[in-house]
């Protein structure tokens, strides 16, 4: 009581940063694929170039457990679809999503990305020592389909950029105008998450950003 009007809850987005950034993923209709998952971390420590040890472990940790997470979701009800991947966990009202310092890629692979079917603007960080760019955003993006997917890069900011006041504030600056857009229709908004307004900054990058 007292909150009537002040949030639609007919038309819901989802971000988060890291961790959370799973949970965002998710709700935008990634699916995660075991076969890849575990496909993947078998492999990983005989892969070229070398991938950081700290990252394998991280990121393959629950293979060691990889039985349980299966019964616990097949108690759930996600597992049994006809293509392998895990059944969608998310909702019709969640219009858009904005997954920031995204991890978890081997989770979805390639066919679970590719089943996103949300706007997702995912932000990332070119230096992020915590979930490796290129491992994880660009990874991302890449299998994601272009009509839903988009990225900002952060140049040179990494991983806790987000308690610094100037990336925080742009954060808040892509979270206000995207949102804007995809659930209250406010369309003079599509310009402030742009590949041109992007553009008209040194320390931002539209997509993967390539260097100089």
């Amino acid at each position: 009581d007292g909150f009537e009007g002040v949030a639609d809850a007919e038309r819901a987005g989802a971000l988060g940063l890291g961790g959370d950034a799973i949970a965002a993923s998710t709700l935008g209709g990634a699916r995660v694929d075991p076969s890849f998952y575990v496909a993947q971390c078998e492999v990983a420590p005989t892969m070229e170039p070398a991938l950081p040890d700290w990252w394998i472990d991280y990121t393959c940790n629950m293979e060691v457990t990889w039985d349980e997470i299966s019964a616990h979701a097949a108690e759930a009800a996600l597992t049994g679809s006809d293509d392998g991947l895990w059944l969608p966990i998310t909702d019709e009202r969640i219009l858009a999503v904005m997954p920031m310092a995204p991890e978890s890629a081997w989770f979805y692979g390639e066919r679970g990305l590719a089943a996103v079917d949300r706007p997702t603007l995912l932000i990332a960080a070119t230096e992020d020592d915590i979930n490796p760019y290129d491992l994880e955003a660009t990874f991302m993006l890449d299998h994601m389909d272009p009509t839903v997917g988009s990225m900002i890069s952060f140049v040179g900011e990494d991983h806790f950029s987000v308690v610094a006041a100037q990336p925080l504030a742009r954060m808040r600056h892509f979270a206000a105008a995207f949102f804007g857009f995809h659930l209250q229709g406010r369309e003079d908004l599509a310009y402030f998450f742009s590949k041109d307004f992007v553009a008209k900054h040194h320390d931002l990058a539209w997509g993967v950003y390539e260097g100089e």
